[in-house]
């Protein structure tokens, strides 16, 4: 199973997760199908992350549209809560941050003490960089805590880290038992909703996994996919 169907079922469960919000609210079963959304797109997200030519461009096309989409919702429903783009956003920031410490323990010269050697003028030592770059990675992780105790960000702090979680190891077997760990926590956190359980249906989906994109791509559709289904959504039911 490549990565595109993999998007294709995420799509397809988000949408129906969101025609239940809004037009079955007593329909568990919307709710329940829709729970592979995330989990899928998250693991999408590590992954895309992972091959990306350039992480840089791939953290602002994430962030860029989740901002927008962020301030169209707030106008809209005068409410700051941060949606799941800007959720997967602060996962790449971290899954950015966790790549310099692992090139660090290598024995490289991470992206960070390169960056900082020409800030300061000089050469940014091996056990410097390393202790910057866990330092810098420990800090975001506290600072995505602190900001989902302060603001409601879709999935949570959980949510954030379910990416990063992915990202920890090379081996797939691993990183999918790093993935389930994370995902489990994350229905454990969501006390009083037992549905969120149904998200680790999609871990069985991740072993069929092939690791490659698909013949088909089509990248940006799926970008284009999250604003346009909501603003369908949202307009068919002002209109009942």
């Amino acid at each position: 199973m490549s990565s595109f169907i993999l998007k294709l079922i995420a799509a397809a469960s988000m949408l129906l997760d969101h025609m239940g919000i809004l037009f079955f609210p007593g329909r568990d079963i919307f709710r329940i199908l829709g729970r592979l959304a995330f989990p899928l797109f998250a693991f999408c997200i590590a992954e895309g992350f992972r091959y990306t030519r350039s992480r840089w461009k791939y953290f602002l096309r994430i962030f860029v549209l989740g901002f927008l989409c962020q301030v169209v919702y707030t106008i809209a429903e005068r409410d700051f809560y941060l949606g799941i783009l800007i959720t997967f956003s602060l996962s790449i920031a971290l899954m950015a941050a966790l790549d310099c410490v692992k090139t660090a323990l290598r024995g490289e010269k991470s992206a960070l003490a390169k960056g900082l050697g020409k800030l300061l003028g000089g050469e940014i030592g091996e056990a410097a960089d390393r202790a910057v770059t866990t330092a810098v990675f420990l800090a975001g992780c506290f600072g995505v805590f602190w900001l989902t105790t302060v603001v409601k960000v879709d999935y949570g702090f959980f949510g954030v880290m379910l990416p990063v979680c992915c990202s920890l190891f090379e081996e797939r077997p691993q990183r999918l038992v790093m993935f389930s760990a994370c995902l489990l926590s994350l229905a454990i956190a969501e006390v009083g909703w037992p549905i969120q359980y149904w998200s680790l249906l999609a871990v069985p989906l991740l072993v069929l996994y092939n690791g490659k994109p698909g013949r088909v791509r089509m990248k940006y559709f799926f970008y284009i996919f999250y604003p346009l289904h909501l603003v369908i959504l949202y307009g068919i039911s002002m209109l009942r």
